[in-house]
C-alpha cells in the first residue's frame, strides 16, 4: 500500500516509521520545517498548492499522480483547513482520508483553567493582567497592535521575529521541562499563560508550571474539523487498520 501521510507533530513522525517498518510504502509530507524529519522515505516539503492550482486540487493530482491508496491526516489539531483539503483532495482523488486526533488535555486535571474560542474573546479576559506569556507561536504578533499599554507580552516562537515595542521574544524549539517552564515564567514575571490545547504530553509541563505558580491558564478551544472516512486517536489502533487493508 502506497500512502500518503500530512504530518507535523510527533506522533505523524511515529506513525511513519512504524509503517515503514511494517513494509509500507511511505511519502512523509509537512509544510513547516523547524526540523528535518528523520525518516527512511520520500519527504515532501512546503504543501501542495500551485500556481494555477489550489492545495485541494493540488493535493488530489499529487495523489493521482503518485498512485497513493491511503491519505493519513497527521496534522496539528489545529490545521483545520489542511484538514478539510485532505478530505476534499481524497475524494476528488477516489481513495480513503484518515485521521489521527491527537487527544486534547482536560480542563478537570487543572485549577486554573479558562476557555478561550478566538482573540475578540481572550483580549478582554486578559486586561486584568500584565505580563501574558502566549506560547501560540509567530501568530501571536499579528495581534500586536492590539496589547494594551499597560501590559508587556512574552511570546514564544521558534523563528526570529521582527522586533517589537512591549514584546519579549523567546525564540526556541521544545519540548520543554518542567524546570525550565517553571523558571522561565518565574525570571518573566509571568501572570497568565495562553496556550493551544495541542495534547500533546511533551509541552504539557508549561502547564503544570502554570499551576504550581498559580498562574491562570487560557486555553483555546479546538477548532471544528470536518469529518474524515476514519478517524482514530490511537497509533496503534490506527497501524493495526493499516495492515488490515494492505
Amino acid at each position: 500500500m502506497r500512502i500518503l501521510i500530512l504530518g507535523g507533530i510527533a506522533e505523524s513522525k511515529q506513525l511513519a516509521q512504524t509503517l515503514i517498518d511494517q513494509g509500507q510504502l511511505v511519502i512523509y509530507s509537512i509544510v513547516g520545517l523547524v526540523r528535518q524529519p528523520d525518516l527512511n522515505c520520500e519527504i515532501h516539503l512546503g504543501g501542495f498548492s500551485q500556481e494555477n492550482k489550489n492545495g485541494i486540487d493540488g493535493l488530489a493530482e499529487f495523489c493521482h499522480d503518485r498512485t497513493i491508496d491511503l491519505l493519513l491526516d497527521a496534522t496539528h489539531p489545529y490545521a483545520a483547513e489542511i484538514s478539510a483539503h485532505a478530505v476534499a483532495a481524497a475524494g476528488l482523488a477516489g481513495i480513503n482520508c484518515w485521521r489521527f486526533n491527537r487527544p486534547g488535555w482536560q480542563s478537570t486535571d487543572f485549577t486554573n483553567w479558562h476557555d478561550y474560542r478566538d482573540w475578540d474573546d481572550l483580549l478582554p479576559q486578559l486586561l486584568e493582567f500584565h505580563r501574558p506569556f502566549f506560547t501560540l507561536g509567530a501568530s501571536t504578533m499579528a495581534q500586536a497592535h492590539r496589547r494594551p499599554s499597560h501590559q508587556s507580552w512574552i511570546i514564544r516562537c521558534a523563528r526570529p521575529l521582527p522586533p517589537c515595542i512591549g514584546i519579549t521574544q523567546i525564540n526556541a524549539i521544545g519540548p520543554f521541562n518542567y524546570d525550565d517552564e517553571l523558571n522561565l515564567m518565574q525570571l518573566h514575571d509571568v501572570d497568565v499563560l495562553i496556550s493551544k490545547n495541542s495534547g500533546c504530553s511533551r509541552v504539557a509541563d508549561k502547564l503544570d508550571a502554570a499551576m504550581a505558580l498559580d498562574i491562570p491558564l487560557f486555553v483555546q478551544q479546538r477548532p471544528f474539523v470536518m469529518e474524515a472516512d476514519k478517524n482514530f486517536d490511537d497509533i496503534e489502533a490506527l497501524v493495526n487498520q493499516v495492515t488490515s487493508h494492505s
